[in-house]
């Protein structure tokens, strides 16, 4: 049976499914919309990630290695337990990285960890970016993947997207 924190993110997760987007609201007849609004709004937020740091960039000829710092931030109100965070990871538009945690996270409510990746990349993909480098090295990534929640097979999606440096090691 999950845990306590699961399954408020269970019910929390649920109620967000009854409750239509603000664009649902608008092309729905009055009525139908009515219960919709008086009903209490339940806010769930899943885990946002961003990349804090790419420590290192190492080529090994067709492939390459980076080793990187997640920072994992939880913005609800209750202990989130994360397990086996995905995430394919993208700079300046091209596919760059698929990558994973390992081992339990365990986040305060409103908490944050930073936490420390290695993922393999394609050599190819990552020189294609490496030669687009403009003078301070920034880059625009984006985050796409999912997280398991406390041991329950729940999997909270989530699409992050920032800047960050890229340097060679």
């Amino acid at each position: 049976m999950p845990g306590t924190e699961a399954c408020r993110w269970l019910l929390a997760l649920a109620a967000l499914a009854l409750v239509p987007t603000a664009g649902a609201a608008d092309s729905a007849p009055a009525s139908a919309a009515a219960p919709a609004a008086s009903a209490p709004a339940v806010q769930a937020a899943g885990p946002r990630l961003r990349i804090v740091e790419v420590r290192g960039i190492e080529l090994r000829g067709n492939q390459a290695r980076v080793d990187m710092v997640l920072q994992v931030r939880n913005p609800g109100g209750w202990k989130l337990t994360l397990d086996d965070i995905r995430f394919h990871c993208s700079f300046n538009g091209t596919a760059t990285a698929q990558g994973h945690s390992t081992g339990d996270l365990d986040l305060p409510p409103h908490g944050s960890a930073d936490v420390p990746v290695r993922v393999d990349v394609d050599g190819a993909a990552l020189l294609q970016v490496l030669a687009a480098l403009p003078p301070d090295g920034l880059v625009h990534y984006r985050l796409d993947g999912d997280a398991e929640l406390n041991h329950t097979l729940l999997r909270i999606p989530f699409h992050e997207q920032g800047d960050v440096a890229l340097r060679l090691r």
